[in-house]
């Protein structure tokens, strides 16, 4: 009875998590865009409330030992984890946007993203063909109520109440007027914190890496009940707002989204984790793999604008 009331919170709380990414728009590539442009970095600033949201839930609720919580174990500063955080940068460019951004153009009808999970796979099995294996990981320093957590969550709280400010002064004219992008960044972050820590794979890239052959991976059900909840919490948000409108793919586009996905699934491998992860599990939990995999993936993709730029101008394609 109890797993049933447990599964049946991680569908609710997914089902939010799709609801507030859509809300807000949330996209890796939108914020390097930003920072790129030199715009007010607003997404940015957005997803340091949402790692911040998401540290200030999980890392209490571990602590409660309540639900049998744990936190995403921390990971070290290697090569392979640079190579993948590069790698994820490329193609979250390639593919216009990242995982947590399919997600919610997803909900607004973008059927070329269906392609995505085939060139996430593809990519997962490559790196899985090299044979490297995960680099070393060890329990988070923030697992436990000592003095460095206690210091943590007060970091991450002086995070949130800075960006918040800082995402209401820099308001902008907005397509989606529902939600004020700070309640859908804390939401997300909310949802997302308590996702990662009670049931840790629980995405749809999670999905395809258990469905791997060789990934002797443990068979978890609720991961397909999660990812459907997601998709129809940004399906619904989308229909709320009037902006579900089904666009068709075209060729090109299904390409960028299985070779971008491909390299995606390369990094998700290499870290391990995409985007989402290392936001809204690994970076509020100080791991040094985490924060340093989430700051290339973001430079790689300002980099990639940059070089589009120099070389096309303004007759730059879009990706």
């Amino acid at each position: 009875m109890a797993s049933i009331a447990l599964e049946f919170l991680l569908c609710v709380l997914a089902f939010w998590f799709g609801y507030s990414a859509n809300q807000g728009g949330t996209c890796l590539v939108v914020a390097a865009h930003e920072i790129q442009k030199r715009r007010p970095p607003r997404m940015f600033v957005g997803f340091l409330a949402a790692s911040a949201a998401a540290g200030l839930i999980a890392i209490p609720l571990v602590w409660s030992g309540a639900l049998g919580a744990t936190l995403t174990p921390s990971t070290s500063i290697n090569w392979l984890l640079l190579v993948g955080a590069i790698a994820f940068g490329l193609g979250a460019l390639i593919n216009d946007t990242c995982l947590l951004g399919s997600l919610a153009r997803l909900g607004d009808g973008e059927l070329r993203l269906i392609a995505l999970p085939l060139g996430l796979a593809f990519g997962i099995w490559a790196a899985d063909q090299t044979r490297f294996g995960y680099e070393a990981s060890w329990p988070s320093l923030t697992a436990t109520p000592t003095l460095l957590g206690l210091a943590t969550l007060a970091g991450l709280l002086l995070v949130l109440m800075l960006s918040i400010v800082f995402v209401c002064i820099k308001r902008v004219a907005r397509k989606r007027p529902a939600w004020p992008f700070a309640a859908s960044m804390i939401g997300l972050g909310v949802t997302g914190g308590l996702l990662y820590a009670l049931s840790p794979a629980w995405t749809f890239a999670d999905l395809i890496q258990r469905g791997l052959p060789l990934r002797m991976s443990p068979s978890g059900e609720v991961t397909l009940v999660t990812v459907i909840s997601s998709v129809a919490g940004a399906l619904t948000a989308s229909f709320r707002q009037g902006n579900l409108r089904l666009q068709l793919p075209t060729g090109y586009g299904l390409i960028r989204s299985i070779v971008g996905g491909a390299l995606m699934g390369v990094g998700i491998a290499l870290i391990p984790g995409g985007n989402d992860a290392m936001i809204l599990a690994a970076v509020p939990t100080l791991s040094p793999g985490g924060i340093v995999a989430y700051l290339l993936m973001t430079l790689t993709i300002i980099i990639g604008f940059a070089a589009r730029n120099a070389l096309f101008g303004r007759r730059a394609p879009a990706l």
